[in-house]
């Protein structure tokens, strides 16, 4: 069973609400530590400014012994060395000494007691050296900070839960909202069947990653659709091209059968013709085969180009078809598939040969770092429009030619396809003469 997974718009919801969650926390925590330390700090002001007053007035002349009363529970006692109270305000008369810590040098100090008075009340207790033989003490409630602190806490306790909760139900929605076009493209491709590679993807044309993707998933679907119907011609042109020779054995064989005289020697002759073509189709769908498979990359070695040019020449030369002219070829080294390459080159010789009427030229060259090589024939030559169809695989630019005088179509597709893979160019180049010139360019080798 497959597990159930959750989706993306609540793991993100989750995870942005848990940020939030505690950014929010933090921020309350924050908020109450500051209003805190405010309180605090404009108490401990207060303090200080009493305890200057008082050390004025005991400073003064005609000091009673008695202190004015503070603001709201405030509190004042002087205590001597010997633990004589001195001096204190009103709230304070009869008492024994506050019990609190004494400053140790003669600087201020100030902080936080409970338990005086008897009670759990928390006062803030600033307490002033005066000289060595007293000590001022100055005090205030302190229930005033925390209750603010809880007077604060508690709005809250109510607002932080609600603006979480709407948070989230604006983020849950804002997630949907971004990701409703993924789903529309998910389900579309999922409704795409085999013979439906024509439909696309709708795109937002927001200009964003989804529909960047949108757009992404569209070119790819155009690549599919595209290497299925190549791969579909491929198969019916190869059932069409081998439909014909293999006619022509099955019926001279059904003859030979039925027949009581011996088959001819040319009749043989012709057979053997069929049979050749028919290897060598056969050996050009598999090495198309294997390079739309990636399998037919190049080993590459140090290789003389010009000697290979001319052996491959000399080959069409002694068939007495047509004229070769190699005054033209000079020597070039490149590193390269000597297989491959010997393939290429016979493919464009070959296919001068075919639609020479009797001369072929052919020329070798260093130029800018690349060995270029020529190959011209004085045939009728090839339109301008169709200077790229011609790569195309089972194309002939004559539909009534066959596979015995036009081949099969694939010599300069698969002459191409080498040239590419070795890092060079195979184009039809501009002629000022009749004819046809196909200018193949390799890398020089370092």
């Amino acid at each position: 069973m497959r597990p159930v997974r959750r989706g993306i718009r609540f793991r993100v919801t989750a995870v942005a609400v848990g940020v939030l969650t505690l950014i929010l926390i933090l921020g309350g925590v924050v908020l109450v530590a500051l209003q805190r330390s405010s309180l605090t700090t404009t108490i401990d002001q207060a303090l200080i400014q009493r305890a200057d007053d008082l050390t004025a007035l005991v400073a003064g002349a005609g000091f009673d012994g008695s202190f004015p009363a503070g603001a709201g529970d405030g509190f004042a006692q002087l205590v001597a060395a010997d633990g004589r109270v001195m001096a204190s305000t009103a709230n304070l008369l009869g008492t024994d000494p506050l019990p609190v810590a004494l400053p140790d040098g003669d600087s201020d100090l100030i902080r936080t007691i409970s338990g005086l008075g008897g009670d759990d009340d928390s006062f803030r207790v600033l307490s002033r050296p005066r000289g060595e033989d007293a000590v001022l003490h100055v005090g205030t409630e302190f229930e005033v900070v925390s209750d603010a602190a809880e007077s604060l806490i508690g709005p809250l306790a109510v607002v932080l839960p609600l603006l979480i909760l709407a948070s989230a139900g604006l983020i849950w929605w804002m997630v949907d909202r971004t990701l409703s076009p993924v789903e529309q493209i998910r389900a579309e491709v999922a409704e795409i069947k085999p013979n439906e590679l024509q439909r696309r993807v709708p795109e937002p044309g927001t200009g964003d990653e989804i529909d960047r993707l949108a757009v992404t998933m569209n070119e790819m679907l155009s690549r599919v659709e595209s290497a299925t119907d190549r791969q579909k011609r491929f198969v019916a042109d190869a059932s069409h091209e081998l439909r014909s020779p293999l006619t022509r054995i099955r019926t001279a064989l059904e003859l030979e059968t039925r027949s009581e005289k011996p088959v001819a020697a040319g009749e043989n002759r012709d057979l053997l013709e069929d049979v050749i073509e028919m290897q060598r189709l056969v050996e050009d769908l598999l090495y198309l085969a294997r390079a739309d498979e990636g399998a037919a990359e190049p080993i590459r070695q140090a290789l003389d180009l010009d000697d290979l040019v001319i052996s491959e020449a000399q080959r069409i030369q002694a068939e007495n078809r047509v004229s070769v002219d190699l005054g033209g070829v000079s020597g070039a080294h490149i590193n390269a598939d000597p297989v491959q390459l010997r393939r290429a080159v016979r493919n464009l010789l070959e296919n001068a040969q075919r639609h020479a009427n009797q001369h072929v030229s052919v020329a070798l060259a260093e130029q800018a770092g690349e060995a270029v090589l020529t190959v011209a024939d004085d045939g009728p030559g090839i339109p301008e429009s169709d200077s790229e169809r011609i790569f195309d695989r089972f194309t002939r630019l004559d539909d009534s030619r066959t596979l015995e005088t036009g081949g099969s179509g694939l010599g300069l597709a698969i002459a191409r396809y080498i040239v590419h893979s070795h890092g060079g160019s195979l184009r039809l180049a501009t002629s000022e003469t009749a004819g046809a010139v196909f200018e193949l360019r390799l890398p020089l080798s370092q």
